[in-house]
């Protein structure tokens, strides 16, 4: 963690930082989000990759949260706004875990790891996934988000830094290869596919324009059909999975 002394003056990544800024303005479509998860929750929580607490300030009343950003800029960040917190502890675990590290996260006995939009960043995303089910007790609970449709990857991938976009069925298949089985896993944010495909594919951007984040604030009616009538494709897949 950085001290006064040592603060970043930006972050590691540009891009990363002004796509987080930008969705930090969607409170609506950020809430809806984690309504989609709360009930899977417990009350110690590991969020890994928290950046800016986008996703943090909903579950930041738990028992314990552990935010932890690999970035000192998000770090710093996320110290300034839960930092007056005494559950909330600020960190910077780097996957795959060390064996100090693993030892560190079983000690706080974390029974819920939330990972949203991260996994994608890690190359070695199997080697993560069993660090996650080995700081989990037996039944632990795992919230996954990760981008969707591979033929969807392009400029913005690249510029995010993404790996990868992943496909349902074989995403279920590394939970479970690696110590996790899926309660639900479905597809969310179908209404997005065409304005990622469009920005990413066609127009070849770096990072996601306002005026169509503006327009996405507009189509969270069309969102919220979702809830109950899950689609069968969207731009993220969305896992609630257990340590088995």
């Amino acid at each position: 963690m950085t001290t006064p002394d040592t603060k970043p003056e930006g972050p590691a990544d540009d891009v990363g930082a002004e796509t987080l800024r930008r969705m930090a303005g969607l409170a609506a479509y950020n809430r809806w989000l984690h309504d989609r998860f709360d009930r899977w929750l417990g009350q110690r929580i590991l969020e890994i990759g928290s950046g800016i607490g986008n996703q943090t300030q909903y579950f930041a009343d738990r028992d314990r949260v552990i935010a932890s950003d690999i970035d000192p800029y998000y770090v710093d960040i996320l110290q300034s706004r839960f930092g007056t917190r005494g559950n909330v502890r600020m960190a910077s675990f780097r996957f795959p875990l060390t064996e100090a590290d693993r030892d560190d996260l079983r000690a706080e006995r974390i029974d819920t790891i939330v990972c949203l939009n991260v996994l994608e960043h890690i190359e070695d995303h199997e080697s993560t996934l069993r660090d996650c089910a080995a700081v989990l007790p037996p039944g632990g609970r795992l919230v996954l988000l990760v981008p969707a449709l591979p033929a969807l990857y392009g400029s913005l991938d690249v510029h995010l830094q993404h790996f990868r976009r992943y496909e349902k069925e074989p995403l279920r298949a590394l939970l479970r290869a690696t110590g996790f089985e899926a309660d639900d896993l479905r597809f969310v944010n179908r209404v997005a596919v065409f304005g990622w495909w469009l920005s990413s594919r066609v127009l070849k951007r770096k990072v996601l324009p306002k005026d169509q984040l503006a327009v996405f604030k507009v189509m969270m009616p069309l969102l919220k059909l979702e809830e109950k009538h899950p689609p069968s494709f969207g731009l993220s897949l969305l896992a609630l999975a257990r340590r088995v």
